[in-house]
This record gives structure tokens, sequence and C-alpha cells, in this order.
């Protein structure tokens, strides 16, 4: 759309400019002569009919719109071939600007992607949590819940059934997450079996229902692998967050809530 716009109005730039030309010089041979070109012609004319006066004047005008129609056609074939070899070498930025953004993309989503996964990474999860920070503090968010998660028994599960097995858990919590958020939310893994989750533009009244459901759901996962059922646990950190909240005590907060949890848990199951 934007080259053709652009060649559109070069044409009519060149048709314009080339027209008036044109008009300019009939209308000069016409009505524009020195004195002394008047007095040749005037000279000429005596003993001629105005009949024959006005045909030689006819010829003379055609004679100069022929000639300057020959360079108006010349000047336009020049025009228009600039203006196609413009074209195509737009043309064909354009294809290599497009192709740039998607490689440009392509590496934005690498980087930001855990290759086991499908989900965020810590890079992704970190610039969506400072987004969504920032949206808090323009008005565009009331604010959420960060969720962390932390597999009980990863290292079971790699030690009893070999790392394969453990790869498959880490993407079944995965699968897990990423059935329970909305488009607005965020699924990250961190590293290891650590995983967080963000419930953006929220309050802890309305988030407060899901949260419990996706805890008891993620205590009570199991895998398929190889005949078996392998259970699959996880102890979870809870902070809401707000309007100038800062990200790393907001983490941190999440953090010990999650520690805290595991504790609870490691002392209730030795009970």
């Amino acid at each position: 759309m934007t080259t053709e716009l652009i060649k559109n109005t070069e044409i009519e730039k060149a048709l314009a400019t080339a027209g008036e030309g044109l008009f300019r010089h009939i209308f000069r041979e016409v009505n524009v002569e020195d004195q002394q070109t008047k007095n040749e012609r005037l000279n000429g004319y005596k003993g001629q009919s105005s009949d024959e006066r006005m045909n030689e004047r006819l010829a003379a005008i055609n004679s100069a719109y022929e000639h300057d129609r020959d360079g108006w056609q010349r000047c336009m074939d020049a025009t228009v071939a600039l203006l196609n070899h413009a074209h195509r070498m737009i043309e064909t930025a354009e294809n290599t600007i497009k192709e740039q953004n998607k490689r440009i993309h392509s590496l934005e989503t690498i980087a930001t992607t855990d290759e086991l996964t499908g989900i965020k990474n810590r890079r992704g999860f970190f610039e969506a949590f400072a987004g969504e920070l920032d949206r808090c503090d323009r008005g565009l968010s009331e604010g959420g819940l960060l969720m962390l998660i932390d597999l009980d028994n990863f290292k079971a599960i790699n030690d009893t059934h070999g790392h394969q097995a453990g790869d498959a858990s880490l993407r079944l919590v995965a699968r897990t997450l990423q059935n329970e958020v909305r488009m607005m939310d965020t699924a990250a893994r961190l590293g290891g079996d650590e995983f967080v989750l963000i419930f953006s533009n929220t309050n802890k009244q309305s988030i407060a229902p899901r949260a419990q459901a996706l805890a008891w759901q993620l205590n009570h996962l199991s895998l398929a692998w190889y005949g078996e059922e392998i259970p699959v646990r996880a102890s979870l950190g809870l902070q809401p967050y707000k309007a100038g909240d800062d990200m790393d005590k907001i983490f941190n907060a999440a953090d010990s809530a999650l520690y805290a949890d595991k504790f609870r848990r490691k002392r209730a199951k030795r009970a």
C-alpha cells in the first residue's frame, strides 16, 4: 500500500511538471515574443494574406508542439523507468525488513522461552513482572498475585525413574499451569523445579478461589510413566502486589512464603 501511494504520487508529480512545462512553452510561443522576433515576423508577413499568415502561425505552433511532445514523452519514459526501479527497490527493502522483523521476533521468543517446557523462562518472567508492575503504577492494573511453586519430590523422581521422567514431570506441571492461566497472566519456569505464576489485574479476594484450586491440583498430579503412576507434589508461596511495590521485595516475600509452606509440609509428613 505504501509503495503504491509513493509510486502514484511521483507519477502525478511528473505528469504535472511535464504538462506545466509544455503549456508554458506553447503559451510563450503564442503570446511572448521579443520585439525583434515580432518585427521579423511582421516583415515576413508583408504581402501575405491573413489566411496565409494564420496558416504559417499554426504550422509553427504545431511544429513546436510536436517537438515538445517528443521531449515530454522521453521525459515520461525516463521518469516511469526510474519510478519502476524505485518501486522494486522499495519492495526489496520491505521484504528485507519483514524478514528481519521475523528473525528478531524469533530470537526474542527464544531468549524468553524455556526450551524444555515451552513456557517463559526466568528472563521472560522478570520482563513480564516488570511490565505488570509498571501497569500498576500507571493505573492500568489494580494489582495481582505472585505465586511461586517448587516441586517437593523432583529429586526423588530423578533418582528413582531417571532424568527423562523428571523432565516429563516438569512438562506436566507446565501444562497444568498453562491450562489455568488467562491470556493476561504469565506462567514461567525459573529453573530446575521452580515455577512462577503472575495473576495480573486482580485482587486477593477474587483470585483466592483460583489459587486454592490450583494448589490442590498441583498436589494431586500423577505422571503416567511406563505403566507406573508417579505422584507429583509441590509447595507454594503467594504474595499479592499493587502499585508502588518493589519487584525484589514482592519476589522475596513470595519466596519466604514458599519455604515456610515447604517446611510445614515436611513437618506434617514426619508427624
